[in-house]
């Protein structure tokens, strides 16, 4: 039986990225009761779709973000999660209420050769909710769409219950591949 490897929109950020956190991280400035810092997760197919972390240390934003990858060998069969691909975030940027970071891409899943880093935007949707989109998907001057929803893992001190469920980076058919 041919097996029918379809990355989900979290992998199509990363389409391979390995574990290398040694990279050099150039974090930005962000204020100490920063809405960004925290554990952040967002599903895809009802399971793990990315986990995203964000941490402020002495006024400074970092932190890590891991896409899972998920495959089903047919259409008729439930998705799994296949493969975690963690990476540190790469120039992350605070503007308002948006953040933008890269990270680390390697051109296939089992390849060392490193591509182009993805890029990403995160936005604050409220106290536990985030947006992110892969920026490199998106047409110049297309609406980007609603983004993935991240909810907070715990939610924070001065917060409502956090929201639930989620919404993929772009609509798609029933196809295999989701983008």
């Amino acid at each position: 039986m041919k097996t029918n490897r379809t990355p989900i929109i979290a992998t199509l950020a990363a389409l391979a990225c390995t574990a290398t956190f040694a990279v050099a991280q150039s974090p930005a400035v962000v204020h100490e009761d920063s809405p960004f810092t925290g554990a952040w997760e967002g599903k895809l197919n009802d399971l793990p779709g990315i986990s995203l972390t964000i941490n402020d240390a002495g006024g400074k934003i970092g932190g890590g973000i891991v896409f899972y990858y998920q495959e089903r060998p047919d259409t008729n069969s439930p998705w799994r999660v296949a493969a975690e691909y963690p990476v540190p975030l790469l120039v992350p940027r605070v503007d308002g209420k948006t953040l933008t970071f890269e990270v680390q891409h390697h051109i296939c899943h089992t390849c060392a050769e490193l591509g182009p880093n993805g890029r990403f935007r995160v936005e604050v949707a409220g106290p536990d909710e985030l947006r992110i989109w892969k920026l490199d998907d998106q047409p110049a001057g297309q609406d980007p769409g609603p983004g993935l929803k991240l909810i907070r893992r715990t939610p924070s001190s001065n917060s409502f219950a956090p929201a639930r469920g989620s919404q993929p980076f772009h609509n798609s058919s029933a196809s295999e591949r989701r983008t």
